[in-house]
């Protein structure tokens, strides 16, 4: 039979606690843990498809908000001048419906935020065309010009009948710069009054319509005429049939 052993009596009393060791090195650090949870359930963000979700979601809201460059306006100061003129200032205004990324003009690029440029010393004697082009974030494109155009005048109004044409005779009309024969205008020619019109001869043969009806004028000559701005060329000048014809509305086609 195996005897019982007591290890009270073998164990002696516990003694003091030992003094404390020395801290020991720090470890290698471990492999980094899994994203934190984003989703209710404790899914990730990078181990599932939220990420391209929200990503596809940014980039059509994107394409929604997207508004291609336009230019709304493109403007000069000058419009149109008299054939002999010389322009040396031009003015040129234009708007877009948001900042460019680059923007040129004539080919030349200029300040984006710009909506205003002044021209001087341009010294320009015949017809010019402005081009800006703006170009937006994606690379769209939008171009406006704006032109200055040179012209000779059209001319008419009243006179005492005469066969002795000159230019000082044409400058005493009335004067419209315009690039065609057609013009519709009302005079009052007194008794001894006819009606006259002149226009540059490469601007062909008009037709004249008064009170509804066609003719009533024929040509009286053609000078070589010149211009307030010193520019010459031929004109033909047309005179009414009749004098006297009062408060008269004119068509010229």
């Amino acid at each position: 039979m195996a005897r019982e052993i007591d290890l009270g009596s073998i164990i002696g009393p516990q003694g003091p606690q030992g003094e404390k060791g020395e801290k020991g090195d720090t470890g290698p650090q471990g492999p980094a843990g899994p994203a934190g949870a984003t989703t209710a359930d404790g899914v990730s963000y990078g181990d599932s498809n939220v990420e391209a979700a929200l990503d596809d979601l940014t980039g059509k809201v994107a394409d929604l908000m997207y508004e291609p460059i336009a230019i709304s306006s493109f403007t000069n100061n000058v419009g149109t001048v008299e054939m002999g003129s010389t322009v040396s200032t031009v003015v040129l205004n234009w708007a877009t419906n948001k900042t460019p990324e680059t923007l040129e003009l004539d080919g030349e690029g200029i300040d984006k935020t710009l909506e205003t440029k002044t021209i001087e010393s341009a010294n320009i004697k015949s017809n010019k065309t402005y081009t800006l082009k703006a170009t937006d974030e994606r690379d769209a494109e939008a171009t406006k010009t704006t032109a200055i155009t040179f012209l000779n005048g059209v001319y008419w109004g009243v006179a005492a009948d005469t066969s002795d044409f000159d230019s000082d005779f044409i400058l005493g009309l009335t004067k419209g710069l315009q690039g065609s024969k057609a013009k519709t205008f009302t005079v009052n020619a007194a008794a001894s009054q006819h009606i006259y019109y002149a226009i540059p001869t490469r601007y062909g043969t008009p037709s004249f319509k008064v009170g509804g009806f066609e003719g009533g004028f024929a040509k009286a000559a053609t000078i070589d005429f010149t211009n307030a701005s010193g520019y010459e060329e031929s004109y033909d000048i047309w005179k009414s049939d009749n004098a006297g014809l009062g408060n008269t509305t004119v068509v010229v086609a």
